[in-house]
């Protein structure tokens, strides 16, 4: 895909099938640890009897079930999330990047795939210039494997018949699909005016369109929830009442839920802006929300992947100019705990990455400044504080003999 944006003369198009190109980060990340979840005494046999029925329509004692699970079987459980984690990093920005797109490409989804309906696919691309959908039927989420023939024909099709997205030569359709358009995007724009910004990176702090919420936040974990929501804007009730109550029974705890969502609602006057959408089963966060934290996350991908060294630095000095010693202390409940442990980590390597360039070019005391920074994520790494003794005692003697 990303060959048909950059090398466009090498690419003539591209058949995909089932792939949720819109996954934004934070549902992949949740989709991952469902998975993980699954993996019980470093056994992917939990794992393999959730996704195989839900991939195919085989009978679960079909010889091509049973290959399925040979397949599963030969693959490590750390490659198999190696893999994943790879997913989450590269969908962060794909959509986006997608819109670059010049070639023709077509999506071909199972009519009954339970992981990425087909509905999906058809908003996707609807919002992608020379894109397409088709629909294998009677298929799950392996068309290539429930229907070969037919998503043969329908890759065929495609590709002797080029783009062949149905534009209308009508100028009356034309113009009501303009229309339609035009309404959709004067709709997404009413929504992006209110804008829900929470900051989390150094303090907590709410505001309404640009107004601060100061009161509230201590009362029916009005706090805790928004936290969870601005990192998992789309999560169904179980799992929220699961990470953040785990030790209370579940009926009290999506009881409890009601009322805490209520108050919550009050606090962002969701009556007047809908930034909070619930049903019987999901919660959803939507709107133009905006927030340091997810902001300096995404920063930090960009650096901790970045080969450039000069784009690299960059990144670098970035994060941490927006750094505090008491960065991510709001974030202490035991379902984000792994992931700021994971940016901590990320930010150890990189303060010393950066400790070392400067180092090279002679700046001791920028050196000295980003190895401080690793010391503040590991206090007792005897190695690092080592280290630091070494450079504190070159910048003295560079002193002296000034």
């Amino acid at each position: 895909m990303l060959l048909g944006i950059f090398k466009p003369e090498m690419v003539l198009g591209c058949s995909l099938h089932s792939i949720p190109l819109f996954f934004p980060k934070s549902t992949a990340t949740k989709f991952t640890e469902h998975r993980r979840s699954l993996v019980q005494n470093n056994s992917i046999e939990l794992l393999a009897n959730h996704v195989i029925p839900n991939i195919t329509l085989y009978p679960s004692d079909s010889p091509e079930i049973l290959q399925l699970y040979e397949g599963f079987y030969t693959v490590s459980l750390e490659t198999y999330f190696e893999l994943w984690e790879a997913f989450v990093d590269i969908h962060n920005e794909i959509f986006v990047q997608l819109k670059g797109n010049t070639k023709p490409v077509v999506i071909v989804s199972g009519d009954l795939d339970p992981i990425y309906p087909t509905y999906l696919s058809g908003l996707q691309t609807s919002y992608i210039l020379n894109w397409q959908c088709m629909t294998v039927i009677n298929s799950s989420n392996m068309t290539f494997y429930d229907q070969p023939k037919e998503t043969y024909k329908q890759i065929h099709h495609f590709f002797q018949n080029g783009n062949g997205s149905p534009k209308s030569e009508d100028t009356f359709l034309q113009a009501l699909h303009s229309e339609l358009f035009v309404m959709l995007d004067e709709q997404n724009q009413v929504i992006s005016e209110n804008i829900l910004r929470v900051d989390l990176l150094n303090h907590f702090q709410v505001f309404v369109n640009g107004e601060q919420i100061v009161e509230g936040w201590n009362q029916r974990y009005a706090k805790q929830i928004l936290i969870y929501l601005v990192m998992n804007p789309s999560v169904t009730r179980e799992q929220l009442c699961d990470d953040l109550w785990g030790e209370v029974a579940a009926g009290k705890a999506r009881h409890n839920l009601r009322m805490y969502l209520t108050h919550l609602r009050k606090l962002i006057k969701n009556d007047e802006y809908n930034f909070l959408r619930l049903d019987k089963e999901n919660i959803y966060l939507s709107g133009n929300i905006k927030c340091d934290l997810t902001a300096f996350i995404k920063l930090l991908d960009e650096a901790w992947i970045e080969q450039d060294s000069i784009h690299k630095q960059q990144l670098c000095t970035q994060l941490f100019e927006q750094l505090h010693k008491n960065s991510f202390r709001t974030l202490a409940h035991d379902w984000i705990l792994r992931e700021r442990d994971k940016w901590e980590d990320r930010l150890f390597v990189l303060s010393q990455y950066m400790s070392e360039q400067y180092l090279e070019s002679g700046e001791l005391s920028k050196a000295i400044k980003y190895m401080e920074w690793a010391i503040h994520f590991q206090p007792e790494n005897e190695e690092v504080l080592n280290r630091i003794g070494d450079l504190y005692l070159r910048y003295s003697q560079l002193v002296q003999l000034q």
